[in-house]
């Protein structure tokens, strides 16, 4: 079976990693720093088996506390959920400037002649991205998916996501890179809100909520007799990517539902802080011509 989640999340992360090192790549030979680009690679593969490496020891970790499975699948899925959130939230404000600063980072590195300021740049941002992806993908194995699929399809996503890199870069190809990351926000905010449900099953699980005859405990609908989320194959599809669940509780429907709730606030306060300090900058900027 094919995990679209594990596909997603690798396809996603691997872009963005792989954007932000070839705009480093690009720039240096640019602007004839050709020699940089070594220390931009050297970063690169450092960033890359740290990550490997943080893989297996969270793996291992994860492995000692058996006896605290229903806690770390918990709060793996809600952690899990809040860095998919912060992703999406991060990409959508510094998309638009994120090249600019880059070539700013570059330029100041090569001012104050700092020739670990590029290495230490591609590193953080590969390892940034590589860390996030084992939290997302620990979240979708607590979730009930297999290690393997999840393992197949995530190398699959990372392939794709190179060619499509490659595309972009060399093949002078027109890309629409920002419909790309739009599409793939709503489908992680999707997958994200399911996660968090779900943690908060696991939790529901350990009595957090009172008693099973706690009106937060009470199953809302049963559709499991025609979609079960165990058995039937698209009803496991659902779950994976979407949370559904055949028999959903009060609280995580309020869960599932308030994500969306408090993700859209979140963007309205964003957006209008944003619009804000973006008209007092045009404002700034009359005043000096002014002056």
């Amino acid at each position: 079976m094919f995990s679209v989640v594990s596909f997603l999340i690798t396809l996603r992360e691997t872009i963005e990693a792989a954007l932000i090192i070839g705009i480093l790549l690009i720039y240096v030979i640019k602007i004839d720093k050709r020699k940089l680009s070594r220390d931009i690679w050297i970063g690169t593969i450092v960033g890359i088996l740290v990550s490997i490496g943080a893989a297996f020891a969270f793996n291992y970790l994860l492995g000692g506390f058996d006896q605290y499975e229903k806690y770390i699948e918990g709060f793996s899925m809600v952690m899990v959920a809040i860095f998919l959130t912060w992703m999406i939230i991060w990409m959508q404000l510094t998309s638009k400037n994120i090249k600019s600063k880059l070539e700013s980072r570059i330029n100041q590195s090569i001012k104050n002649e700092q020739r670990f300021g590029l290495m230490f740049l591609a590193f953080i941002t590969v390892l940034r991205e590589g860390i996030e992806t084992v939290l997302f993908l620990t979240g979708i194995e607590a979730s009930g998916e297999e290690g393997v699929t999840i393992l197949l399809s995530g190398l699959v996503g990372i392939l794709v996501a190179l060619i499509i890199t490659i595309i972009i870069f060399f093949s002078g190809k027109s890309i629409n890179i920002k419909l790309f990351f739009n599409i793939t926000s709503i489908l992680l905010v999707l997958f994200a809100a399911g996660m968090l449900a779900y943690g908060f099953h696991e939790f529901q699980e350990l009595n957090w909520f009172g008693a099973e005859n706690s009106w937060l405990n009470r199953i809302v609908w049963d559709t499991s007799t025609f979609l079960n989320d165990k058995t039937n194959e698209f009803g496991k599809f659902l779950r994976a990517l979407f949370g559904y669940q055949d028999k959903p509780t009060w609280i995580e429907l309020i869960v599932y539902f308030g994500y969306y709730l408090l993700l859209a606030l979140t963007f309205v306060i964003v957006k209008k802080k944003s619009k804000n300090k973006k008209n007092l900058m045009i404002k700034t900027e009359q005043r000096v011509e002014n002056v």
